[in-house]
Order: structure tokens, then C-alpha cells, then sequence
């Protein structure tokens, strides 16, 4: 064992027992969950070593265990009065040993990752649906927006196939929260946040709580250096680009349940691919259209079809309905 695998199982255990049924409101609760959520093997190690402490966290077993420690006492005794025997003993006994204890341990991460709860959520054009799992954690799904979610005994997953996400998470500290949007990935333990994968970018917004926001590849390898989301904050993640914090409103990212969509400084192609979600004929911006024309507007889901109308009047855009789709082309003022 590494000198860092050993710190870092000796900050999870110290952390264990500060936190083992600390309440919500401990003074170091906060130092915890920002220790917790720094690095993805601190949640491992934190986990592992809660799976162990549950594992004889019993009266009978606890006794069994004191019973395992006396015979071993018993056999180390009798293997100093006979020494040279005690030598090939000794051996076979750390091979047994290390067996079982690698074939045990095999066997706990197998157990770990058989999943306790597999289900899927999708909603159609124009469609807002909630859901909520059977942790008391609570979604709401945009229109037009498909998840699967996961369950595994030490961590939760969700992963946002398309679509935009409000996530109410139940606290477990022992199961992170972990949002897979592509190429974005957020770690929580309980807050409330909302995802929105767009076809360029990843928007995280937070409403309370603390959140963690990766950059991952296509393998689902984390990239750059992560950012710790807290109240009020928002991040987005570009293509091929590092997590970056920006100046948004966050209460924004949860208008759409209200039935009002919110664009801040919005490009023609984030604006096509939301509307695409309400609206049976989809929006295309034109691979062309300006990139650098932004624009900003706060429209009711149900008067979609006049925002477009007004849209060449209050942008450089103009509008082209064919093949069965609305283009949105930029033009110079």
C-alpha cells in the first residue's frame, strides 16, 4: 500500500467516525462535504470504509470478530514454540490469508456494483413530467428531454441523454448524486440544481447547496481542473473545454416549470434547440448562422410561434420554413 492510499484511507476513516450521525448542522459539516467532494477517490474511500464499518456494525458480529482475534492469538503463541514449522505455516496462512481476503474483496465490489434500482423518465414535444424515485429524490424534466438513472448501494447515477433536468436530491452522504451529460459531469450529495445538455454545452445552475462540475471525454475520463458550484452560482461546459463559472441568474434554469423559457445572452442555435423541445416542427440554426449574435428574451412556452414572428424584428435573423423545419438564418445588421 502507497503512502497516499494510506493517508487517504486514514482521512476517510477520521472523517467516518467525526461525521458518523453528526447532525445536518455540525460545524464541520461543511469542510466534510467540501473534502468529500474534491476528489472522486475521497467518495470511494469514504464509502468502502462505511460499507466495513456497517459490515460489523452488530452485536454477533462484533463477537464473532473478538472470537476470530482469540484464535489468531491462540495460533501466534503456538507458532513461537515451534518455530520451524510455524515458518511453512506462517507462509500457507498468508496465502490462504490473502486469498480469501482478495477473493472477499472481489466479491464486495461485485456486490457494490449490482444495481438496486433501474429506471427511465422521457417526456414528449411540449411535455413537462415529474417523477420522483424512491429515495424521495425529485425530477423534473423538460420537454423533449430522456434520462436513464441507476441506482448502485454506493452511488447514484443519472445519465441525461438529451433534454433539460431539474434534480431535488435526497441527502445521503454515503451515495453521491452523479449527473453523466455527455461531455459534463456533476457530483452531489443533496441540493437542488438543474442540468440543461445543449448540443454545444452543458448549463449548471444551482439553487442551494454544492455541486460539482467536471469536463469528461467521450470515455467518460475527467479533464481539467473541476468547479465547486455553490447557492445561486452557474457553470456551463463547451465542447472540449474546461468547467467555467459565468454571471447568469441561476433561478433561470428552473423558469420552464412555470412555463416560461429565459434566454440571456443566447445564441441562434440554443435558442433553435429549446424551442425544438415545444414545438412539433423543430428549429434549426443554420451551421452558418453568427455565432457571435446574441440575444436575450423571456418567453411564454405558449406563445412561441409569436416570438418567432418577431424574432428578424429584434435580431439579425431571418426565418425559412422548409423540409419540414423552421431555419433560423443570421444576417448582418
Amino acid at each position: 500500500m502507497t503512502k497516499q492510499i494510506q493517508r487517504l484511507r486514514q482521512e476517510a476513516a477520521r472523517w467516518f467516525m467525526r461525521m458518523r450521525g453528526a447532525e445536518p448542522d455540525h460545524p464541520d459539516r461543511g469542510r466534510f462535504e467540501a473534502w468529500l467532494m474534491s476528489d472522486p477517490a475521497h467518495v470511494s474511500e469514504y464509502s468502502a470504509y462505511s460499507a466495513i464499518w456497517e459490515d460489523f456494525d452488530s452485536a454477533a458480529k462484533l463477537e464473532s470478530l473478538a472470537q476470530a482475534m482469540e484464535r489468531k492469538k491462540a495460533e501466534r503463541l503456538e507458532q513461537r514454540t515451534r518455530l520451524g514449522k510455524a515458518m511453512t505455516h506462517g507462509l500457507l496462512g498468508m496465502m490462504i490469508v490473502l486469498g480469501s481476503g482478495l477473493f472477499g474483496y472481489k466479491m464486495w465490489r461485485e456486490w457494490e456494483t449490482q444495481p438496486v434500482l433501474q429506471t427511465a423518465s422521457s417526456t414528449g414535444i411540449g411535455e413537462i413530467g415529474r417523477q420522483t424515485l424512491d429515495d424521495g429524490t425529485a425530477l423534473i424534466l423538460n420537454a423533449d428531454t430522456s434520462v436513464n438513472i441507476t441506482y448502485y448501494r454506493n452511488k447514484r447515477m443519472v445519465a441525461l441523454n438529451r433534454g433539460e433536468v431539474i434534480f431535488d436530491v435526497a441527502r445521503d452522504p454515503e451515495r453521491p448524486f452523479i449527473v453523466d451529460s455527455g461531455h459534463a459531469r456533476i457530483t452531489v450529495l443533496g441540493t437542488r440544481f438543474a442540468v440543461n445538455r445543449l448540443a454545444d454545452l452543458v448549463r449548471v445552475s444551482v439553487d442551494h447547496g454544492r455541486v460539482r462540475v467536471e469536463a469528461q471525454d467521450n470515455s467518460g475520463k475527467t479533464r481539467f481542473e473541476p468547479v465547486i458550484l455553490s447557492d445561486g452560482e452557474v457553470a456551463e461546459v463547451g465542447l472540449e473545454e474546461s468547467p467555467q463559472r459565468i454571471r447568469r441568474s441561476a433561478n433561470d434554469a428552473f423558469a420552464f416549470q412555470g412555463g416560461t423559457l429565459v434566454f440571456e445572452q443566447a445564441t441562434l442555435g440554443e435558442i433553435a434547440e429549446t424551442l425544438s423541445r415545444y414545438r412539433k416542427v423543430p428549429v434549426r440554426a443554420e451551421a452558418g448562422a453568427l455565432k457571435n449574435a446574441r440575444i436575450t428574451a423571456i418567453v411564454q412556452s405558449r406563445d412561441i410561434e409569436k416570438f418567432l414572428k418577431i424574432l428578424p424584428h429584434i435580431a439579425p435573423v431571418s426565418m425559412q420554413e422548409s423540409g419540414g423545419e423552421t431555419t433560423l438564418i443570421g444576417r448582418k445588421r
